[in-house]
């Protein structure tokens, strides 16, 4: 998935070896047809009939509407989609997934496909043992999560094709809602669909304020504490708290991240769904200071949380030294779910960014719209519109590989549609590291490749000049800090830097070929493209 700094666009990715970010088959909905198998979702039915449900009535008839418009015999003969999932060591991530597949209540047979980029952690023969329904397509190496799906997707012969991250956990009526748009009217300019991807589990949402300093003219930002610990009753939490606009991101060791604070704002921590939890911070400041917590009250009954009077609050302290503080929070407390993706944008300055990012949801994308781009984790395609565009680019490895593949989409005309009640809830960096190397390293010369492929030439050409010139000004930077702190330059970040150009360079020949191909083909100028694009 698109990534741009700030931008807020935190993609959940597999197959790069963690993540995004951005496969063998056999139906998981009706009777199963390998070597006699029944499906689990077809034993379930059998063990336990299902009630007739208004959401069954309604997914029979988008059945009926989609293999009516799409001219394929009635629902329950040739499987309607296949769903490519993508795993990389993702053994302890593939059961809660591979479950709720199972448990689709879709009206419509469907094959699951799972790649499995060589792993080493025993998933093939978990999925053998457990999962004899589900086809598994192997590599012999990590191809990414572009490569890996790619290795599916060429194959793949039914009408549409579903792409489902291993971390993530479908609601029921997910795959029958995400296929819905197609069989209704105007279904026929669909390109590709995606849903509502909410993070897993749900969150406590807590209020923070704390005084400020400067640290000086080497570093002109307004920082509040330094957090190097979050746990909720023992177990260490950090990477998973949600809070982009309160801090400025992970800095320190990759084992051994902080994070600086501004003076306010909001934090959302993982939580499990019932009962008190006690959550503790371990922080440090430039002196001593008092920061202040605060979360909702438990609503009283008849109202929704976040109404009526203020909540609890904590005043902890906080010193020059690293120390911990522990509160407990009641069962009351109110939790809430937070977007990771409705849909994408991709800003002016060429940067990728998830609608909605780490927003309550509150019923704010509720409504059916088009968007620019659609995100590999729960997107739905035309298989044979796939197959025309060459599907996702393999030079691109993970990150980046859906919006470029979605630019593509609207290149032919085609449009991109979200729809709300087609649900996911994703593991929040359950299988990627966001700011580590690897995911620098992709995000920032992938977004290079994109432009160049599918922008106009002036975007293109704007942000491929910034880059070596953004590079030159953190090094010199970077030097000067080190001579007033009599310290060693730190030169990693711009080796790193370096080689993301290098790489660029090597596959500009092979973007440029690419370039000149989508042009040919398509049927929406560039020009007109780039006004979807959304100022910063």
């Amino acid at each position: 998935m698109s990534v741009g700094p700030n931008s807020g666009s935190h993609p959940g990715l597999n197959g790069h070896g963690p993540r995004p970010l951005g496969t063998e088959a056999v139906t998981a909905a009706g009777a199963a047809k390998a070597a006699g198998e029944t499906s689990p979702a077809a034993a379930a039915a059998a063990a336990e009939p299902a009630p007739a449900t208004a959401a069954a009535t309604e997914a029979t008839q988008v059945a009926a509407q989609i293999t009516s418009r799409t001219g394929l015999e009635a629902a329950g003969s040739e499987p309607l989609a296949t769903v490519v999932i993508v795993n990389w060591n993702g053994a302890h991530l593939l059961p809660p997934c591979l479950d709720a597949l199972a448990k689709q209540d879709a009206p419509f047979p469907f094959e699951t496909q799972v790649v499995d980029n060589a792993s080493a952690d025993g998933s093939r023969e978990l999925l053998a043992r457990r999962y004899p329904w589900v086809t598994v397509v192997p590599s012999d190496r990590n191809l990414g999560f572009a490569g890996g799906n790619n290795l599916a997707l060429r194959g793949v012969t039914t009408p549409f094709a579903v792409l489902l991250n291993n971390d993530a956990i479908p609601e029921p009526d997910w795959l029958a809602r995400l296929l819905a748009p197609f069989g209704a009217a105007g279904g026929n300019r669909l390109g590709a669909v995606t849903g509502k991807v909410v993070f897993l589990p749900r969150f406590l949402r807590l209020t923070f304020s704390a005084p400020t300093f400067s640290p000086g003219p080497h570093d002109p930002r307004e920082l509040g504490v330094r957090i190097s610990s979050v746990t909720v009753d023992g177990r260490e939490v950090l990477r998973e708290v949600l809070w982009e606009k309160l801090t400025f991101g992970a800095e320190g060791p990759p084992k051994a991240p902080f994070f600086w604070t501004r003076g306010e704002g909001e934090l959302c921590v993982p939580v499990p769904e019932g009962g008190p939890v006690t959550i503790g911070i371990t922080w440090a400041a430039d002196t001593a200071k008092q920061v202040t917590l605060g979360w909702e009250p438990d609503p009283e009954p008849g109202t929704e949380a976040g109404a009526g009077a203020a909540g609890p609050s904590r005043t902890l302290p906080v010193g020059a030294e690293p120390s911990t503080v522990t509160f407990t929070v009641d069962a009351g407390a109110p939790r809430v779910d937070v977007i990771n993706n409705v849909g994408g944008i991709v800003l002016t300055d060429g940067y990728g960014a998830d609608r909605g990012y780490q927003q309550i949801d509150t019923g704010q994308f509720d409504n059916a719209e088009e968007v620019f781009t659609a995100c590999g984790n729960g997107m739905a395609m035309r298989t044979e519109l796939g197959h025309d565009l060459g599907w996702f680019d393999d030079d691109f490895f993970l990150y980046y590989e859906d919006t470029d593949l979605s630019w593509r989409i609207r290149s032919r005309g085609y449009q991109i549609r979200y729809v709300p009640d087609a649900v996911l809830r994703h593991v929040h960096s359950a299988s990627s590291v966001e700011w580590s190397p690897l995911f620098v390293f992709h995000t920032d010369r992938n977004r290079l490749l994109m432009l160049t492929k599918d922008a106009t030439a002036r975007t293109a050409l704007r942000a491929v000049a910034q880059y070596p010139l953004t590079t030159a000004s953190i090094a010199v930077r970077t030097v000067r800090q080190a001579w007033r702190a009599r310290s060693r330059p730190a030169v990693r970040p711009t080796v790193l830097r370096v080689r993301v150009f290098s790489s660029y360079l090597r596959l500009l020949p092979a973007m440029l070929r690419r370039r000149r191909e989508i042009g040919a083909a398509a049927t929406e100028r560039r020009v007109s493209l780039q006004s979807w694009l959304v100022e910063r």
